[in-house]
């Protein structure tokens, strides 16, 4: 099962990322695709429910929040991904003087495509995704 690891340094501290990244936080503002987001239920087993701009759906479903860090992890199950089974942390760390680090990791297997593929395909997401991210802090 491949391993994607996708890491940024933010140059603002952890609490002013933390709103955005969290489960039923701003995600949505940022997600690459997105234009709206929704949060139904709270708690391991809730479901968020992404809209892309063509109006396809992305439901993930909250499968641990951590009492001690910055982080959760997630299950991608629905979505007009070449992959499945798609398994995903965020994490988020303080770094230094006003930072903070974000860590975004998924396995997954690989659908419709060579593994290199899908690789590419999620790493690129989560590319996208943080220099959504970086613009929301910029702005």
């Amino acid at each position: 099962m491949p391993l994607v690891t996708a890491t940024t340094l933010l140059p603002v501290p952890a609490r002013r990322v933390w709103p955005l990244v969290r489960w039923d936080g701003a995600v949505g503002d940022w997600y690459p695709g997105a234009i709206s987001m929704t949060v139904d239920g709270a708690g391991k087993g809730a479901l968020r429910l992404l809209r892309l701009y063509d109006g396809t759906p992305v439901v993930h479903r909250l499968e641990h929040v951590s009492q001690v860090d910055d982080a959760y992890t997630y299950t991608v199950i629905e979505g007009p991904y070449p992959v499945a089974d798609l398994l995903a942390q965020l994490r988020l760390r303080p770094d230094g003087e006003g930072q903070a680090e974000l860590h975004w990791t998924a396995t997954f297997h690989r659908l419709r495509c060579t593994e290199l593929e899908a690789e590419r395909f999620v790493r690129d997401l989560y590319d996208a995704g943080m220099a959504r991210l970086r613009g929301l802090l910029h702005s």
